[in-house]
């Protein structure tokens, strides 16, 4: 036996609050703490947009409960968007005191997002520390009270609208030590997307003929915010390839107050507001590193070969070329650490690195003056680096 509820509109909500509100609606007369929360979730689901939203048995205790077939749709502009679950368990779910939810854990097995442009599925997904907004708070569409430690999903694939399949091995996100809804502490990571490559698609023709027949990614992110000091440390945003290479950024800022996110927040709709605000942060440093795992070989031997030179001989070409080409910065100092390193990188590609590291915490907005008035002064500036191999 199903049951399901009706309604018009729609309003974008993410895969968190998504599990969170396909939920059930419980009678209103209901008083276990199961029940409120069905309760509230059904309405968070009216909330956000929902046009329908069926579930199947409803099982379990206080404690932790199961919801079985859930299915919530929404549509937009004509575009319809459903999201499905075989299970939805519940454990330690509560009432917040604001009239959103709470729970030790949420867990959604096979998770489906079906839409006109395509679609994706998990296996299995986990939400743990779940703390989410008030429908009030979502029909206002106010962003705040959505908070979480750690989502983790698993077993996902994506479709697009031309029935191309990807596979993703999981993707995590982590979130901690909160100020208010902004967390100190984060980290996102996704493994194994796998992309196949099609000599027969021309985006993809570059990669064929570098031999590549299929692409195995994995990407990552993690930082802290001090909102004491206002200090924004991100160690890595990297993405990795098998046999390809890797791209690594990371940086300090400074600036980053709790005031100024609020700002930023507050001008969302407002990009002049948001770069006047941006210019008052600080860069303490900066590095942009490559890491090669054949890629660059791959590259070399190519163009070697389709301009009928041995690879040594393009190489030389090369290096002499970047002199002359780096010679419009007007640093004598920079464009000679460029040349060298990009010697030395072409003629045994292992890494190479471009850091920025200036003498003291430097305002973006003088950053920019330099860059627009006198161009020849931001490596010095910057205390910028270029290295190769290191």
């Amino acid at each position: 036996m199903k049951f399901s509820f009706t309604k018009g509109g729609l309003s974008a909500v993410s895969l968190a609050v998504l599990i969170a509100l396909a939920t059930p609606m419980a009678p209103a007369q209901a008083q276990a703490v199961r029940d409120k929360v069905l309760s509230i979730g059904s309405e968070s689901a009216q909330a956000a947009g929902a046009t329908s939203v069926e579930w199947g048995n409803v099982s379990g205790s206080d404690a932790e409960f199961v919801v079985e077939d859930t299915e919530t749709s929404y549509e937009n502009e004509g575009k319809e968007t459903s999201v499905s679950a075989s299970k939805v368990v519940y454990s330690g779910a509560k009432p917040t005191a604001d009239g959103g939810i709470s729970a030790d854990a949420i867990t959604a097995t096979d998770l489906s997002f079906e839409a006109d442009d395509g679609s994706f599925s998990v296996a299995s997904l986990k939400v743990t520390n779940y703390v989410g907004p008030s429908p009030a708070k979502i029909k206002a569409k106010q962003g705040g009270s959505l908070r979480f430690d750690r989502i983790e999903a698993t077993g996902i694939e994506v479709t697009d609208e031309k029935e191309k399949t990807v596979p993703i091995a999981a993707i995590t996100m982590t979130a901690a030590d909160y100020v208010g809804d902004v967390p100190r502490k984060v980290g996102f990571e996704v493994k194994g997307v796998e992309v196949p490559v099609d000599a027969a698609d021309e985006s993809m023709k570059d990669l064929a003929e570098l031999g590549y027949t299929k692409l195995k990614l994995d990407a990552a992110l993690g930082g802290a915010w001090d909102d004491k000091t206002g200090r924004l440390v991100v160690d890595q945003l990297s993405v990795t390839g098998a046999d390809i290479g890797g791209v690594k950024l990371a940086f300090t800022l400074g600036g980053l107050t709790p005031a100024v996110v609020e700002a930023l927040k507050q001008a969302e709709n407002d990009q002049a507001k948001q770069m006047e605000l941006l210019q008052g942060l600080t860069v303490e440093k900066l590095s942009l590193r490559y890491e090669d795992a054949s890629l660059a070989k791959r590259v070399l031997a190519t163009q070697a070969k389709k301009q009928g030179v041995p690879a040594d001989a393009l190489v030389m070409q090369l290096s002499a070329m970047v002199p002359m080409l780096v010679s419009a910065i007007g640093n004598k100092d920079f464009e000679t650490k460029i040349s060298n390193a990009a010697a030395a990188f072409l003629k045994a590609p292992k890494s190479l690195t471009v850091s920025a590291n200036p003498a003291k915490p430097t305002p973006v907005a003088e950053i920019m003056g330099a860059a627009m008035m006198a161009p020849q002064s931001l490596p010095t500036v910057l205390g910028a680096d270029v290295k190769a191999n290191d």
